[in-house]
């Protein structure tokens, strides 16, 4: 199927198109029920009851599921609904920020809100526990903050100024890369690091001064740090903890171990404990261990020829860091993104492009850095004008789109032909 295209037809139409495990990332906000209606034929949103709606969209996460690699990421932003009487206008009336290709819903549309008028329909949480039945992982129901989201004339409740970005999985191990969105840290981090040879262990110390050593907290240093923080053992900061960055999975390693040598002939040739070895060759990542750099280069003899194979396992196996337990160790990378992780302060960004549930860029480049490889494919069922392929060219990453608007992806498409122009000269 072709990448970095906006296929003008619904989106069930362009999933049935893919292939299984075709997808890295999905990135999408639906149309919201009974909320706008865009224009043209076959929409949803306009539904006659909610769970009409909730049922269109299960569909097109079952069809997600099917095309999404076991490795992939989904995010849907999905805002809610108050059940009322006529819907002869906007829940936001703000009609003068409103797209002219855009239309007010009728009176005469009578959508029927089951006996709930006034009442928070919480669609959101409808739709993501409906899709934790069908087999999803629900990872975070993040929250966007929308600090100069548009104002209600509701007196009788709090104006609602979030929606929620739901983060699913179809796998209980995927790709997520939270240093790329890191905020930065204000302040430096210096650790006292040792690298080794990658072929020997040996390692060399790099001495750093601990007292001149910044932290990502109120204190100065860690020498001060740890003589106020409570529960902070007295060598903190000092100890060192020994890392192999580069070992084979699980997989890798017992394959290999098990082509080379069986359990009982490297037991009766070594002094290393029959426990210990079996570990070595155990599957199931309970029982499973590694050998310790000193047990690994006293076997590492017996394992037969010195091939590439051997080679690259031996130098995986001896890649050894080491850094201290300093509870500030990834302060240089920056902090968890927000305030807390799951709670995005991003604020809503007007749209010059004629379509008035736009995102604001940076919406959509956290899951899009967080959720999908460089060189991935992201798919967005309700491309729009745009946003969303926008950001993924300006982050290496492919894009396809589903829009039922052809005036909406005639934009879109103008939008990203000085990317794509780009993309073919270099």
């Amino acid at each position: 199927m072709q990448t970095n295209q906006i296929y003008v037809e619904p989106c069930l139409e362009t999933l049935k198109k893919m292939p299984d495990n075709f997808l890295d990332c999905v990135i999408t906000s639906p149309p919201y029920w009974q909320l706008r209606d865009y224009g043209y034929e076959g929409q949803w949103g306009l539904e006659p009851t909610f769970n009409e709606y909730l049922e269109n969209l299960w569909s097109m996460m079952d069809e997600i599921y099917r095309v999404l690699k076991p490795t992939g990421t989904v995010w849907i932003n999905l805002g809610d609904t108050y059940a009322r009487g006529s819907r002869s206008k906007y829940a936001h009336s703000n009609e003068s920020l409103r797209s002219k290709h855009e239309k007010l819903i009728e009176p005469n549309t009578k959508p029927d809100y089951e006996g709930l008028d006034k009442c928070l329909l919480l669609i959101p949480h409808r739709f993501a526990i409906g899709c934790i039945d069908r087999g999803w992982i629900m990872r975070n129901d993040i929250i966007w903050a929308k600090r100069n989201g548009m104002p209600e004339s509701c007196r009788d409740r709090f104006t609602k100024k979030h929606e929620y970005f739901f983060f699913m999985t179809k796998s209980e191990k995927y790709y997520f890369d939270l240093d790329a969105i890191r905020d930065k840290s204000i302040y430096g981090n210096e650790r006292e690091r040792f690298s080794s040879h990658p072929n020997n262990g040996h390692s060399k110390k790099q001495n750093i001064d601990l007292s001149e050593v910044k932290t990502a907290s109120k204190y100065n240093n860690l020498e001060n740090e740890k003589d106020h923080r409570q529960g902070m053992h007295q060598l903190r900061g000092k100890n060192i903890i020994e890392k192999r960055p580069e070992l084979p999975s699980q997989k890798e390693f017992v394959d290999f171990i098990r082509s080379r040598m069986y359990l009982k002939r490297l037991v009766e040739h070594t002094d290393i404990n029959e426990t210990t070895i079996a570990h070595w060759y155990r599957y199931d990542e309970a029982g499973f261990a590694y050998p310790c750099v000193e047990d690994w280069n006293a076997i590492k003899n017996l394992l037969g020829e010195v091939d590439a194979e051997f080679i690259d396992m031996d130098t995986r196996m001896n890649h050894v860091v080491f850094e201290t337990d300093d509870i500030n160790k990834n302060a240089e990378r920056g902090k968890n993104p927000g305030s807390v992780s799951d709670f995005w302060d991003i604020p809503t960004k007007p749209s010059t492009k004629e379509h008035y549930a736009s995102y604001n860029d940076e919406l959509i480049r956290k899951p899009i850095l967080a959720g999908c490889p460089e060189g991935g494919i992201v798919y967005d069922p309700f491309m729009g004008t745009g946003s969303t392929a926008e950001v993924c060219l300006r982050s290496k990453r492919l894009y396809i789109g589903s829009e039922m608007s052809e005036n909406y992806v005639k934009i879109a498409e103008k939008r990203l032909e000085p990317f794509l122009m780009q993309q073919k000269l270099f």
